[in-house]
Protein backbone atom coordinates (compact mmCIF):
# COMPACT_ATOMS: atom_id res chain seq x y z
CA UNK A 1 0.00 0.00 0.00
CA UNK A 2 1.44 3.28 -1.00
CA UNK A 3 2.61 5.40 1.68
CA UNK A 4 1.71 8.87 0.16
CA UNK A 5 -1.07 10.88 0.51
CA UNK A 6 -2.01 13.83 -2.08
CA UNK A 7 -4.11 16.76 -0.91
CA UNK A 8 -4.24 19.41 -3.90
CA UNK A 9 -5.78 22.77 -2.77
CA UNK A 10 -8.14 24.53 -4.96
CA UNK A 11 -7.51 21.65 -7.40
CA UNK A 12 -9.51 18.56 -8.70
CA UNK A 13 -7.94 15.01 -9.11
CA UNK A 14 -8.30 15.38 -12.57
CA UNK A 15 -5.90 18.32 -13.15
CA UNK A 16 -2.88 16.21 -12.16
CA UNK A 17 -1.20 13.10 -14.47
CA UNK A 18 -2.10 9.85 -14.13
CA UNK A 19 1.44 8.29 -13.75
CA UNK A 20 1.51 10.72 -10.37
CA UNK A 21 -2.04 9.60 -8.66
CA UNK A 22 -1.18 5.99 -9.50
CA UNK A 23 1.61 6.20 -6.56
CA UNK A 24 -1.00 7.98 -3.92
CA UNK A 25 -2.84 5.71 -1.79
CA UNK A 26 -5.01 8.70 -1.98
CA UNK A 27 -5.75 11.87 -3.93
CA UNK A 28 -7.94 14.70 -1.83
CA UNK A 29 -8.99 18.15 -2.70
CA UNK A 30 -9.07 21.01 0.18
CA UNK A 31 -10.64 24.44 -0.15
CA UNK A 32 -10.73 25.28 3.72
CA UNK A 33 -8.69 24.81 6.14
CA UNK A 34 -11.40 22.71 8.04
CA UNK A 35 -10.78 20.18 5.55
CA UNK A 36 -7.73 18.89 7.61
CA UNK A 37 -9.83 17.72 10.45
CA UNK A 38 -10.67 15.29 7.54
CA UNK A 39 -7.13 14.49 6.21
CA UNK A 40 -6.66 13.91 10.26
CA UNK A 41 -9.49 10.99 10.91
CA UNK A 42 -8.38 9.34 7.58
CA UNK A 43 -5.15 8.60 8.03
CA UNK A 44 -6.32 7.67 11.72
CA UNK A 45 -8.89 5.55 10.42
CA UNK A 46 -8.12 4.07 6.99
CA UNK A 47 -4.49 5.24 5.23
CA UNK A 48 -2.51 4.30 8.58
CA UNK A 49 0.35 3.53 6.40
CA UNK A 50 0.58 6.54 5.08
CA UNK A 51 3.80 8.42 6.46
CA UNK A 52 4.37 11.57 3.88
CA UNK A 53 1.19 14.14 2.93
CA UNK A 54 1.88 16.58 -0.13
CA UNK A 55 -0.09 19.50 0.42
CA UNK A 56 -0.04 20.98 -3.98
CA UNK A 57 -1.91 24.19 -5.51
CA UNK A 58 -2.86 27.15 -5.03
CA UNK A 59 -3.35 28.61 -1.27
CA UNK A 60 -5.56 31.33 -2.61
CA UNK A 61 -7.36 32.06 0.78
CA UNK A 62 -4.28 30.99 3.22
CA UNK A 63 -6.40 27.66 4.36
CA UNK A 64 -3.40 25.41 2.93
CA UNK A 65 -0.61 27.16 5.50
CA UNK A 66 -3.56 26.15 8.12
CA UNK A 67 -3.11 22.66 6.48
CA UNK A 68 0.56 22.67 6.39
CA UNK A 69 0.92 23.49 10.27
CA UNK A 70 -1.83 20.84 11.41
CA UNK A 71 -0.19 18.18 9.74
CA UNK A 72 3.20 18.91 11.21
CA UNK A 73 1.90 18.75 14.41
CA UNK A 74 0.17 22.18 15.62
CA UNK A 75 -3.06 22.40 17.33
CA UNK A 76 -4.16 24.89 15.25
CA UNK A 77 -7.42 27.08 15.06
CA UNK A 78 -8.37 25.22 12.29
CA UNK A 79 -8.49 21.80 14.64
CA UNK A 80 -11.59 20.12 15.48
CA UNK A 81 -10.15 16.50 16.85
CA UNK A 82 -8.31 16.26 20.36
CA UNK A 83 -4.76 17.64 19.66
CA UNK A 84 -2.99 14.53 20.85
CA UNK A 85 -4.12 13.09 17.45
CA UNK A 86 -2.33 15.83 15.69
CA UNK A 87 0.27 15.65 17.23
CA UNK A 88 0.75 11.93 17.08
CA UNK A 89 0.70 12.30 13.42
CA UNK A 90 3.93 10.77 12.53
CA UNK A 91 3.79 12.23 8.92
CA UNK A 92 6.06 13.89 6.62
CA UNK A 93 4.89 17.15 5.06
CA UNK A 94 6.15 18.38 2.10
CA UNK A 95 4.55 21.95 1.02
CA UNK A 96 4.05 21.81 -2.58
CA UNK A 97 2.23 24.75 -2.86
CA UNK A 98 2.41 27.62 -6.08
CA UNK A 99 4.77 24.90 -7.47
CA UNK A 100 4.87 23.01 -10.71
CA UNK A 101 3.63 19.54 -12.00
CA UNK A 102 7.06 18.31 -12.47
CA UNK A 103 8.03 19.87 -8.42
CA UNK A 104 4.95 17.55 -7.48
CA UNK A 105 6.21 14.50 -9.93
CA UNK A 106 9.47 14.29 -8.52
CA UNK A 107 8.32 14.51 -4.88
CA UNK A 108 5.93 11.24 -5.13
CA UNK A 109 8.73 10.02 -6.70
CA UNK A 110 11.07 10.34 -3.58
CA UNK A 111 8.61 9.99 -1.08
CA UNK A 112 7.38 6.59 -2.32
CA UNK A 113 8.52 4.07 -0.42
CA UNK A 114 5.58 1.46 0.55
CA UNK A 115 5.54 0.37 4.49
CA UNK A 116 5.02 -3.23 5.76
CA UNK A 117 3.80 -1.77 9.33
CA UNK A 118 1.52 1.01 9.72
CA UNK A 119 2.83 4.51 10.95
CA UNK A 120 0.05 5.14 13.49
CA UNK A 121 -2.51 2.87 15.47
CA UNK A 122 -5.54 2.82 14.02
CA UNK A 123 -8.71 4.65 15.70
CA UNK A 124 -11.80 6.28 15.47
CA UNK A 125 -11.93 9.93 16.11
CA UNK A 126 -14.95 12.49 15.93
CA UNK A 127 -14.74 15.35 14.45
CA UNK A 128 -16.28 18.06 17.28
CA UNK A 129 -19.44 20.25 16.71
CA UNK A 130 -17.48 23.58 15.89
CA UNK A 131 -18.47 26.31 18.21
CA UNK A 132 -16.33 29.31 17.78
CA UNK A 133 -17.08 32.84 17.08
CA UNK A 134 -15.48 35.32 14.61
CA UNK A 135 -14.51 38.49 16.53
CA UNK A 136 -15.68 41.66 14.39
CA UNK A 137 -14.46 45.29 15.33
CA UNK A 138 -16.20 47.06 12.32
CA UNK A 139 -19.89 48.66 12.89
CA UNK A 140 -22.89 46.62 10.98
CA UNK A 141 -26.12 47.38 10.60
CA UNK A 142 -29.01 45.75 12.38
CA UNK A 143 -32.28 46.38 11.46
CA UNK A 144 -36.08 45.51 12.08
CA UNK A 145 -39.46 48.01 13.54
CA UNK A 146 -39.74 45.61 16.03
CA UNK A 147 -38.16 46.05 18.92
CA UNK A 148 -38.32 42.62 20.51
CA UNK A 149 -37.16 41.35 17.13
CA UNK A 150 -34.30 44.01 16.91
CA UNK A 151 -32.98 43.04 20.27
CA UNK A 152 -33.11 39.17 19.03
CA UNK A 153 -31.14 40.07 15.97
CA UNK A 154 -28.44 42.07 18.20
CA UNK A 155 -28.50 38.95 20.40
CA UNK A 156 -27.60 36.45 17.59
CA UNK A 157 -24.54 39.25 16.46
CA UNK A 158 -22.74 39.29 19.56
CA UNK A 159 -22.86 35.84 20.06
CA UNK A 160 -21.98 35.46 16.75
CA UNK A 161 -18.79 37.95 15.98
CA UNK A 162 -18.62 39.83 19.33
CA UNK A 163 -15.40 40.67 20.73
CA UNK A 164 -14.49 39.11 23.26
CA UNK A 165 -13.73 41.52 26.99
CA UNK A 166 -12.97 40.47 30.46
CA UNK A 167 -16.85 40.51 31.73
CA UNK A 168 -18.57 41.11 28.45
CA UNK A 169 -18.85 40.09 24.80
CA UNK A 170 -19.50 43.22 22.96
CA UNK A 171 -19.80 45.16 19.12
CA UNK A 172 -20.45 48.27 17.26
CA UNK A 173 -23.86 48.12 16.24
CA UNK A 174 -25.78 50.66 14.66
CA UNK A 175 -29.33 49.36 15.60
CA UNK A 176 -32.06 50.80 13.61
CA UNK A 177 -36.06 50.62 14.17
CA UNK A 178 -37.65 54.09 12.87
CA UNK A 179 -37.78 55.60 9.59
CA UNK A 180 -36.71 59.36 10.77
CA UNK A 181 -33.80 60.85 11.17
CA UNK A 182 -33.44 61.18 15.07
CA UNK A 183 -29.82 59.50 16.02
CA UNK A 184 -28.26 58.90 19.26
CA UNK A 185 -24.96 57.37 20.41
CA UNK A 186 -24.33 55.48 23.65
CA UNK A 187 -23.22 51.86 25.08
CA UNK A 188 -26.34 49.35 25.14
CA UNK A 189 -26.62 46.35 27.77
CA UNK A 190 -28.87 43.99 25.21
CA UNK A 191 -30.08 41.86 28.34
CA UNK A 192 -30.66 44.59 31.22
CA UNK A 193 -31.30 47.76 29.49
CA UNK A 194 -33.13 47.39 26.45
CA UNK A 195 -34.76 49.17 24.36
CA UNK A 196 -31.67 51.55 24.98
CA UNK A 197 -33.71 55.05 24.21
CA UNK A 198 -34.80 52.92 21.09
CA UNK A 199 -38.43 54.39 20.41
CA UNK A 200 -37.36 57.35 21.16
CA UNK A 201 -34.75 57.70 18.14
CA UNK A 202 -34.89 55.89 14.86
CA UNK A 203 -31.20 55.15 15.08
CA UNK A 204 -28.74 53.89 18.34
CA UNK A 205 -25.15 53.93 17.38
CA UNK A 206 -24.85 51.35 20.27
CA UNK A 207 -20.86 52.20 21.02
CA UNK A 208 -21.34 49.53 22.37
CA UNK A 209 -23.64 46.69 22.02
CA UNK A 210 -22.73 44.20 24.89
CA UNK A 211 -23.58 41.30 26.84
CA UNK A 212 -22.14 40.64 30.22
CA UNK A 213 -20.81 37.62 30.16
CA UNK A 214 -23.30 36.26 33.45
CA UNK A 215 -25.92 37.09 30.99
CA UNK A 216 -25.36 34.60 28.42
CA UNK A 217 -27.49 31.77 29.20
CA UNK A 218 -30.33 34.81 29.82
CA UNK A 219 -29.18 36.32 26.03
CA UNK A 220 -29.49 32.75 24.58
CA UNK A 221 -33.09 31.77 26.16
CA UNK A 222 -34.28 34.62 24.44
CA UNK A 223 -32.88 34.68 21.18
CA UNK A 224 -35.97 33.16 19.37
CA UNK A 225 -35.23 31.92 15.69
CA UNK A 226 -39.05 32.65 14.96
CA UNK A 227 -38.19 36.09 14.29
CA UNK A 228 -36.79 35.59 11.37
CA UNK A 229 -39.94 34.20 9.68
CA UNK A 230 -41.44 37.63 9.54
CA UNK A 231 -41.25 39.44 6.90
CA UNK A 232 -39.95 43.12 7.55
CA UNK A 233 -40.25 46.10 5.18
CA UNK A 234 -37.77 47.57 3.82
CA UNK A 235 -37.84 51.43 3.47
CA UNK A 236 -35.47 51.32 0.49
CA UNK A 237 -38.41 50.13 -1.10
CA UNK A 238 -38.80 46.45 -2.89
CA UNK A 239 -38.01 45.09 -6.46
CA UNK A 240 -39.51 42.96 -8.82
CA UNK A 241 -37.16 40.66 -10.94
CA UNK A 242 -39.10 40.59 -14.41
CA UNK A 243 -38.08 38.97 -17.91
CA UNK A 244 -36.85 42.26 -18.84
CA UNK A 245 -35.61 44.18 -15.45
CA UNK A 246 -35.18 44.64 -11.85
CA UNK A 247 -38.04 47.12 -11.09
CA UNK A 248 -37.84 49.21 -8.01
CA UNK A 249 -40.68 50.68 -6.66
CA UNK A 250 -41.10 52.76 -3.09
CA UNK A 251 -43.87 51.31 -0.30
CA UNK A 252 -46.61 52.99 -2.63
CA UNK A 253 -45.83 51.37 -5.46
CA UNK A 254 -44.33 53.80 -7.58
CA UNK A 255 -42.00 52.89 -10.04
CA UNK A 256 -38.88 54.47 -9.28
CA UNK A 257 -36.18 52.97 -11.54
CA UNK A 258 -35.63 50.25 -14.20
CA UNK A 259 -32.58 48.15 -13.84
CA UNK A 260 -30.82 46.07 -16.37
CA UNK A 261 -30.49 42.55 -15.31
CA UNK A 262 -27.03 41.19 -14.64
CA UNK A 263 -24.92 40.10 -11.89
CA UNK A 264 -23.06 43.22 -11.48
CA UNK A 265 -26.39 45.09 -11.10
CA UNK A 266 -28.08 43.01 -9.05
CA UNK A 267 -25.10 42.79 -6.36
CA UNK A 268 -25.20 46.86 -6.44
CA UNK A 269 -28.43 47.11 -5.68
CA UNK A 270 -28.20 44.47 -2.51
CA UNK A 271 -25.69 45.82 -1.45
CA UNK A 272 -27.38 49.10 -0.52
CA UNK A 273 -30.45 46.84 1.28
CA UNK A 274 -30.89 46.17 4.92
CA UNK A 275 -29.70 42.44 5.26
CA UNK A 276 -33.03 40.81 5.08
CA UNK A 277 -34.08 42.26 1.78
CA UNK A 278 -30.52 41.65 0.58
CA UNK A 279 -30.78 38.07 1.18
CA UNK A 280 -34.13 38.02 -0.43
CA UNK A 281 -33.25 39.56 -3.41
CA UNK A 282 -30.06 37.12 -4.32
CA UNK A 283 -32.36 34.13 -3.38
CA UNK A 284 -34.82 35.38 -5.97
CA UNK A 285 -32.05 35.93 -8.16
CA UNK A 286 -30.55 32.61 -7.79
CA UNK A 287 -33.88 31.17 -8.53
CA UNK A 288 -34.17 33.34 -11.62
CA UNK A 289 -30.77 32.47 -13.32
CA UNK A 290 -31.78 28.74 -12.35
CA UNK A 291 -35.76 28.40 -13.32
CA UNK A 292 -35.23 31.62 -16.68
CA UNK A 293 -39.04 31.21 -18.22
CA UNK A 294 -40.55 29.43 -15.60
CA UNK A 295 -39.50 31.92 -12.77
CA UNK A 296 -42.43 33.73 -10.87
CA UNK A 297 -41.71 35.91 -8.09
CA UNK A 298 -42.02 34.45 -4.97
CA UNK A 299 -44.45 31.74 -6.84
CA UNK A 300 -41.02 28.98 -7.32
CA UNK A 301 -41.15 27.94 -4.06
CA UNK A 302 -44.54 26.62 -3.76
Amino acid sequence: MSNVLILLLWLNEGAIADDIKKRAAYVGTAYTADAVNYVVKALYERLNYVDTVVVYGPDFTGAGELIVQTLRGACTEAVRVPCHYVEGLNVAVVDLRWRSEQDLRHAVEEAYRPREAPARPNAAIEIQRPEKRMPYLGLHVLYDTDLEALRVKAIHYILTYGVESRDALYNVLALHSGHGGVYSAAPCDIVEEWPCGLGKHDVLIATPAFIQKRHIGQALAAARLDVYKRDVYDPHGNFVLSPDALRHYDARGVLLREVEISDEAVKREATMLHPDHAFYLGQEYAAYKLLKDKYVQDKWKY
